[in-house]
C-alpha cells in the first residue's frame, strides 16, 4: 500500500465511519437491555457499517484497474499480482489477530478471569485451524466479527470475473446483481449471495468516481430515502436481511464522491487516521468490548479502549505488511509463486479488459479528471 498521502482521503474517512459504526453497535448490543427505547433503531442500524465496508471493498479493489481502463481504453488484469497483494494485505494481520486472542485466552484463563464466550470456545485447536483457513461452516469464531472475512476471501476469487463482466457488459453485470437480490429475498440465498450485491455496487461506485459522472442530487435523495426505509423495516437487533441497507451505503459512497464539502469533511486528519487503521480496529474490537463490559466498564469507555487497542495492533501487526520493505519482499515472492502455479491449475495469469462503456444515456460525464488520484494506476491500493 502506498503512503497515506497517496490515498483518496474521503474513502479513508468512509472506512472510519464504517468501523466506528460497528464498534458503537457492538458496545451497545452487549448492553441492549440498558439502551433507551428511542435509541434502539439508531444503534441497531449502526451494524450496517459492515455493508459500507463491503461496498468500499469493491470500490478499492476495482479502482486501480478501472482507472487504467478509463485512461488507456484497455488494460490487463494481472491475476498473480492481484492474488499476491491480497494475500499479503489480508492474511498476516488476520492470523496475528487469531494468535493474539488465543494467547489472551490462555493468559486470562491462567489468571482466573471469566472469558467472553467467543474466546472460551473459539480458542480450541480445531476451531483455530478452521479460522486460519477461512472456513466458516460450523465454526466458533474467536471474534464474532471474523464472520465477514471468509465471505470477503471467497469474493476475491470471483472479483476478476465480476470486473471483466462490468468492463464488457454493464447490462449483464446489473442483471447478475439483480438476480442476487432476488435470491436474497427468497429462500434461494446464502450469506455469500446476500452481501454480494454490496460488493458489486462498490465496483460501480469506483467507475462513477473515476469517470466523474454527474448524478446531481440523486445520490443524496436516494441515501435519505433508503436509510429511512432501512430504519422503518428494522425489527430488532437481529432482524432479517433486506437489500435497502447496502443500497443506502452505495448511495452514501457515491454522494461522498460527488460532494466537495462532504469529501472535505470525510478527509479530516483524525478521521482518515481511523480509516487507515480500520482493518486492525475491526479485527480486535469485539472481544475487547465484551471483556471490558463484562468487568463493569462503561460502553463508551469500552469502545474507546477497543479503538486504542486497534491502533496499537495496526502499529505492531498490520503496518509491517502495509508500509515497510517486508511488504515489498513478500509481495514479490508470492507474485512469483502465483505466476508459476496459476497456469498449472488452469487459471489465466492475465485477463484482458477493454471496451469502455457508457453507463446509460442521460448521465453526464464531466471532463476527464487530471487523474491525480490514479497516477500509474495504483494510487489507491485496496483495503
Amino acid at each position: 500500500m502506498g503512503k497515506p498521502t497517496d490515498r483518496i482521503g474521503y474513502v479513508d474517512g468512509l472506512r472510519a465511519v464504517a468501523v466506528l459504526s460497528v464498534v458503537v453497535f457492538h458496545a451497545a448490543v452487549f448492553h441492549r437491555t440498558a439502551v433507551p427505547g428511542p435509541l434502539v433503531p439508531i444503534l441497531t442500524n449502526l451494524r450496517h457499517g459492515v455493508d459500507l465496508f463491503f461496498v468500499l471493498s469493491g470500490f478499492c479493489l476495482s479502482y486501480p484497474t478501472l482507472a487504467k481502463l478509463h485512461r488507456d481504453g484497455s488494460t490487463a488484469f494481472d491475476v498473480g499480482r492481484y492474488a499476491s497483494h491480497r494475500f499479503v494485505r489480508i492474511v498476516p494481520p488476520y492470523w496475528l489477530a487469531i494468535a493474539v486472542f488465543v494467547l489472551s485466552a490462555l493468559a486470562l484463563r491462567g489468571f482466573g478471569y471469566a472469558l467472553p464466550a467467543t474466546l472460551q470456545y473459539g480458542s480450541a485447536p480445531v476451531e483455530v485451524i478452521k479460522q486460519m483457513l477461512f472456513i466458516d461452516g460450523d465454526v466458533q469464531f474467536l471474534n464474532q466479527s471474523f464472520w465477514t472475512l471468509p465471505i470477503e476471501f471467497r469474493w476475491y476469487f470471483l472479483f476478476p470475473i465480476l470486473l471483466w463482466v462490468w468492463s464488457r457488459s454493464p447490462k449483464s453485470f446489473i442483471a447478475l446483481g439483480g438476480a442476487a437480490i432476488v435470491l436474497t429475498i427468497t429462500k434461494g440465498s446464502n450469506i455469500n449471495i446476500i452481501y454480494l450485491p454490496a460488493f458489486m455496487l462498490g465496483i460501480v461506485a469506483a467507475d462513477l468516481h473515476i469517470r466523474q459522472i454527474d448524478l446531481g442530487k440523486w445520490p443524496a435523495i436516494a441515501m435519505v430515502a433508503l436509510t429511512a426505509v432501512t430504519v422503518a423495516t428494522t425489527q430488532g437487533w437481529d432482524d432479517r436481511f433486506l437489500p435497502f441497507p447496502y443500497l443506502a451505503m452505495f448511495a452514501f459512497v457515491v454522494m461522498s464522491g460527488n460532494s466537495r464539502s462532504l469529501r472535505g469533511l470525510l478527509s479530516v486528519r483524525w478521521l482518515t487516521a481511523v480509516g487507515f487503521a480500520s482493518y486492525s480496529i475491526y479485527l480486535v474490537h469485539q472481544p475487547i468490548i465484551e471483556f471490558a463490559e463484562t468487568h463493569g466498564t462503561a460502553p463508551v469507555i469500552a469502545a474507546a479502549i477497543a479503538i486504542a487497542c486497534g491502533f496499537a495492533f495496526w502499529l505492531v501487526a498490520e503496518r509491517p505488511f502495509v508500509e515497510t520493505s517486508l511488504r515489498v519482499r513478500l509481495v514479490g515472492e508470492f507474485e512469483q509463486f502465483f505466476r508459476k502455479w496459476l497456469p498449472r491449475v488452469g487459471i489465466a495469469r492475465v485477463i484482458p479488459l477493454g471496451g469502455r462503456h457508457v453507463l446509460a444515456s442521460g448521465l453526464r460525464a464531466k471532463a476527464d479528471p487530471p487523474l491525480l488520484d490514479v497516477a500509474a494506476g495504483a494510487a489507491y491500493n485496496p483495503d
